[in-house]
Parts: structure tokens; C-alpha cells; sequence
């Protein structure tokens, strides 16, 4: 069985499922972002809340102030096993793929260190005030481009507070609530104008536990073209073609080459009809 259902759909060219949630995606409000139930089986999300203990994780981070009140792992934490296996997965290629149908943002790359996401617990009155995400992943210096939330919290009710709140900045309101149900996710575009939280405290004697994953692209820059090609070293042990080809590929400029290997690929083609 797929741990992930949706996998199944990116086989087809046209996926009138994977078309639609594209567009929800592209065109919910106040930002992009989906609300996705079953999106992962519920063994592999069971088996990760079974799992789901805190107290013997190492390196954990505590956060408690006027704005936040929680508890999460940290980059040099150890995950359990039955967590790690839902982070590999959407850490995998076939996964990011998906993502980048889903949102049109290519190229993603992933964090397995989980940088800012991982096990995240919120303990009675715990909270965390609306704000935006960091911009940057601050070792790799990578784009954050989208947020992944899957909720394990078994028969959660609107009225135990901690509903994830997505607002508009101006006037500063929240547009949609969405309850930490088990098995629900949340896909989230990652920008200035991506205003979240859950402001309103988890009630007392309730706990909400979350893994949380980021995504990110390079950051658009211009590079030296000598850099994207690969570089010979002329040396005495080659032939003297083998010193012409280097020679030639230094000193050329490269729309010459790129032009020279367009019309080698259209003969090639001409040739196979």
C-alpha cells in the first residue's frame, strides 16, 4: 500500500485530481495553500503518534514566552523510527515531485536536518502568536518556499482551541480556521504575506503534536556559465586531438557550442525518421 495516496496519481499526464488541487492551491485565500485529509495512511501517521514522546528525544528546544508556548525537536535531534519514516518520505524525490504538480514550484529541495520543523508539541494553553515563517534557511541560505503540517491528534474538537489560523495582514483578520484533526495536512506557501498561527490556546489537559517539514529552492542568482559546464585539465599524457577538443571548448564562446550540439541532436532526429 502507498503511504501516499496521491503518489498513485502522478502516473497520469493529467490527473483530473491532481489538476484540481492545483488550482484550490493557486486560488485559496488568504495565501495559497491546501487542507489535504488522508493524504498519508492512517498506519504510518498511527504508528508515528505511538511513537510520539518528547521526553525521550534528545536536543530538544523549549519555547515559552509572550508569544509562544511549545516544545519541538531540534537539528541534532534523533527522531524515533516510526517518525523518521514519515520525514523520509516527504523528503523523497517521488514526494517533491508531487509538490511541485500540486504548487508549480520546481526544483524544491528538502531539509533533512528539518531545520525549524520535526516533532512539534503544544501542551494545554500552549500557543503561538500569528506570524510569518523565516525566509531563509539559515546554514544552507536556501529559499523557503512551502510548509508541510500533518496533525496527529486523535478526535480533536474546535472547541479544545489550537486551530490553525491563516489571516489577511491589512486589516489584520483571520480569513480560514482549520482544525488539528488526525491525519489532516497542510500545504502552505511560504512568503511575507503568509500570516499563521494558532492563537487561541490549546485547552488544558490536551496535547497537539505536529510534524512540520519546509521545502526550499536555490536562490535565483547569476553564475559564471564556466561554472555549469565541466572543466579539462590539458596535460602531457593526451593525444593531440584530446589537447585540440580542450582547447577548443576553453577558448569558443558557448553559444557557439550550444549551437554546434542543437544541430548534431536535429541531425540525430532527421536521422531516426
Amino acid at each position: 500500500m502507498s503511504f501516499v495516496p496521491l503518489l498513485e496519481e502522478m502516473d497520469l499526464p493529467d490527473s483530473p485530481l491532481l489538476n484540481n488541487l492545483a488550482q484550490e492551491f493557486s486560488t485559496a485565500r488568504p495565501f495559497p495553500h491546501l487542507v489535504m485529509d488522508r493524504m498519508f495512511s492512517h498506519a504510518l501517521l498511527n504508528e508515528a503518534l505511538q511513537a510520539f514522546n518528547l521526553d525521550h528525544v534528545n536536543n530538544i528546544n523549549v519555547f515559552q514566552n509572550q508569544l509562544q508556548s511549545k516544545r519541538s525537536t531540534s537539528t541534532q535531534s534523533v527522531m524515533p523510527a516510526e517518525i523518521q519514516r514519515y520525514f523520509d518520505i516527504v523528503n523523497g524525490a517521488p514526494f517533491l515531485r508531487l509538490l511541485t504538480r500540486l504548487t508549480g514550484i520546481t526544483n524544491l529541495l528538502p531539509d533533512p536536518y528539518l531545520y525549524g520543523g520535526g516533532m512539534h508539541e503544544v501542551a494545554g494553553q500552549g500557543h503561538f502568536q500569528v506570524h510569518t515563517d523565516f525566509r531563509h534557511h539559515p546554514h544552507t541560505c536556501l529559499e523557503n518556499r512551502l510548509a508541510l503540517l500533518t496533525y496527529l491528534n486523535h478526535d480533536w474538537k474546535p472547541e479544545y482551541g489550537g486551530q490553525l489560523e491563516l489571516w489577511q495582514n491589512n486589516p489584520p483578520r483571520p480569513v480560514r480556521k482549520i482544525v488539528p484533526q488526525f491525519g489532516r495536512s497542510v500545504l502552505m506557501l511560504q512568503s511575507p504575506d503568509s500570516w499563521h498561527g494558532h492563537p487561541q490556546a490549546a485547552q488544558a489537559g490536551y496535547l497537539r503534536r505536529t510534524l512540520i517539514t519546509y521545502f526550499y529552492t536555490a536562490p535565483k542568482i547569476k553564475t559564471d556559465r564556466t561554472a555549469q559546464n565541466t572543466i579539462y585539465l590539458p596535460n602531457s599524457r593526451q593525444s593531440t586531438m584530446q589537447i585540440a577538443e580542450i582547447f577548443i571548448r576553453n577558448i569558443l564562446p558557448h553559444f557557439v557550442l550550444d549551437t554546434a550540439r542543437w544541430i548534431r541532436r536535429r541531425k540525430r532526429r532527421q536521422n531516426c525518421k
